[in-house]
């Protein structure tokens, strides 16, 4: 920029970036990777990140993201909501394998978010010759000093909504893929590209979550200010992978252990077994008349659940069992550890 003839550097946004561990802060230990570089040491690995914005890190956890619990989210989420008071942005890095429930997790807990929010992390540690950590936490710098609000998961160049982002490969770099849903943008050469009828739509639809979850607390957007927190999550949430030859009993496991609410996981589009001797239905009927929800998701990744569409869905629909349908897996578990509705159709 300049000014007066004389050539005047831009202001750069100031982000704030939160450690959580994962892969990409991982060294080699004598039982295999374990998560051990600090914030600092991470960020000394990419210096011109300081080209990108002024940075100051936290180093919050350092755990496996195997070892992430619902009390780690509410962690996070609360230090997110403390940094942007003082910062244009947050960038957390995060292990890769369970990286999608807290990208739900803060999509919905971090209520009329006014500024940009992003996850990542590597599928190789930034200690490593060859790795991508270093683009993925350049990409998501940007991103965060870019001013769009949202939470959002970057990686591979790609720039997902947070609760539309799955793990879909173990190794590959280009792990996260969007489901149901576009990417909310991409990052080419140092810029992102943003979809801007994606980030309407899925704006919207967000919005709603927000709504449901402001509502309990007497909340308005004008008062989240720059955010609204909601962390208050319940993790009593028994998630059911069918499967031939399930036995009815699993399911009420929920009643006995007490747990709120139930997810399937059903084939297909919503597929729920009803042939007897190991009909679902009588489990399903017994859970809801005991006050525990029961919502149904897909073990397909992509195209969501429809219980209109076959007699083994709507047989599960007549016994009280709730849809998630667009909804990934991760994003319907989050909702039912919030009690916010399913996005079922």
């Amino acid at each position: 920029m300049v000014e007066g003839g004389k050539a005047v550097e831009a202001v750069k946004k100031k982000i704030a970036f939160l450690a959580t561990g994962g892969t990409i802060a991982s060294v080699p230990g004598p039982e295999g990777l374990r998560p051990a570089f600090t914030e600092k040491e991470m960020l000394n690995f990419v210096p011109e990140l300081s080209e990108i914005a002024q940075i100051e890190g936290k180093l919050i956890m350092n755990i496996d993201s195997s070892n992430m619990q619902p009390e780690d989210w509410v962690t996070i989420a609360r230090a997110v909501a403390d940094a942007l008071s003082e910062f244009d942005g947050v960038v957390v890095s995060h292990g890769t394998d369970t990286m999608a429930y807290t990208a739900a997790a803060l999509t919905y807990m971090l209520a009329y978010l006014k500024k940009p929010v992003v996850l990542t992390g590597a599928q190789k540690s930034i200690g490593e010759e060859e790795n991508d950590a270093r683009k993925n936490l350049i990409d998501s710098f940007v991103v965060a000093a870019s001013g769009r609000p949202g939470v959002f998961v970057v990686f591979d160049g790609l720039v997902l909504f947070g609760d539309r982002a799955s793990k879909m490969k173990t190794m590959s770099f280009d792990a996260f893929w969007s489901v149901n849903a576009p990417c909310a943008g991409r990052v080419r050469e140092g810029a992102v590209e943003w979809d801007e009828q994606a980030l309407r739509n899925e704006g919207e639809r967000i919005a709603e979550v927000w709504k449901s979850l402001a509502e309990k607390e007497g909340v308005t957007p004008d008062e989240a200010r720059p955010v609204f927190l909601y962390d208050r999550l319940d993790p009593k949430v028994l998630l059911v992978k069918l499967y031939p030859g399930i036995e009815p009993e699993v399911l009420l496991l929920a009643k006995e252990r007490g747990y709120h609410s139930v997810l399937l996981e059903s084939f297909g589009a919503g597929g729920v077994t009803f042939r007897p001797p190991r009909d679902l239905l009588p489990a399903i009927r017994e859970l809801i008349n005991s006050g525990i929800n029961v919502a149904v998701t897909t073990q397909v990744p992509f195209e969501g659940v429809d219980l209109t569409l076959y007699e083994v869905g709507v047989k599960a629909l007549e016994a009280g069992a709730v849809p998630t349908g667009l909804d990934t897996r991760e994003a319907a578990l989050v909702k039912l550890m919030l009690k916010v509705p399913p996005s079922g159709r």
